[in-house]
């Protein structure tokens, strides 16, 4: 039995073709796999790629310019108030420099006309005509005709001098008040120049934040285009991959 078993002729073995390979078909299996997983990714870029390019979506900056939009409208509030009054006070000033220069006796007129004697006034008249009455009649002339001139050129004295103290301070305080008004001028001039200044620089930010966002966005379509065109030409070469087939199933 034994012997015979020996000398028993081996059976036919099946040659492996290349069809029956396990080494083959693990490899075109993988194949397969990585070019559908390039169509996959060619596809996934190409509608990445256009989405990005139509559709860059909001730009970081746009939420700054409203930001900076809003600045004007919240700070206005503080300037407001002292344009206002340099406005009106530029308005008064130029209305007084006009009587000023136009109709300069209007203004002195009203400025006398405002004149009461001073409180020393009196005692100073009284002390002056006592002055006089004493030298007059220590020369024997109280009551004469030349007396009572000098009493009354003495009076007429006092009295100019008086009038002639009221009118210096009037015309300082006239002074003050001018250049009050001159201040709060120059302080709205100064606020309207600040808020200007404000705007302009705002305007400037923005105009700078519209070119960085125009920029970042068409760097995002810019970008998009090539992911388009990138993915494009990953699924053109999968495809391909598929054209012998595709051609053999169609009988061509």
């Amino acid at each position: 039995m034994i012997e015979m078993e020996l000398n028993k002729p081996a059976g036919p073995n099946k040659p492996a073709g290349p069809n029956n390979s396990p080494n083959t078909n693990s490899v075109d299996s993988l194949t397969s796999l990585l070019t559908k997983l390039a169509m996959g990714s060619g596809l996934g870029g190409l509608f990445g790629g256009l989405y990005n390019t139509f559709n860059p979506g909001k730009s970081p900056y746009d939420e700054a310019s409203r930001i900076y939009g809003q600045i004007p409208g919240a700070t206005q509030p503080y300037f407001q108030p002292y344009i206002e009054a340099g406005r009106s006070a530029m308005g008064d000033l130029q209305g007084q420099y006009g009587q000023l220069t136009g109709q300069t006796g209007d203004v002195y007129n009203r400025l006398a006309g405002g004149y009461q004697e001073s409180p020393g006034y009196k005692r100073q008249l009284e002390q002056a005509m006592g002055g006089v009455n004493r030298a007059a009649a220590a020369g024997g002339m109280l009551g004469t005709p030349a007396a009572q001139l000098q009493a009354a050129d003495v009076g007429q004295n006092v009295a100019s001098r008086d009038f002639g103290d009221y009118m210096n301070r009037m015309q300082s305080l006239y002074g003050m008040g001018l250049g009050g008004l001159g201040e709060i001028n120059k302080m709205g001039y100064g606020a309207s120049t600040n808020y200007a200044d404000m705007l302009g620089n705002i305007m400037a930010q923005q105009g700078g934040i519209s070119a960085l966002s125009q920029g970042l966005q068409n760097q995002q379509r810019s970008q998009g285009i090539s992911q388009a065109a990138s993915g494009a030409g990953t699924l053109a070469g999968g495809l391909m991959e598929y054209l012998p087939t595709l051609l053999t199933l169609l009988g061509l």
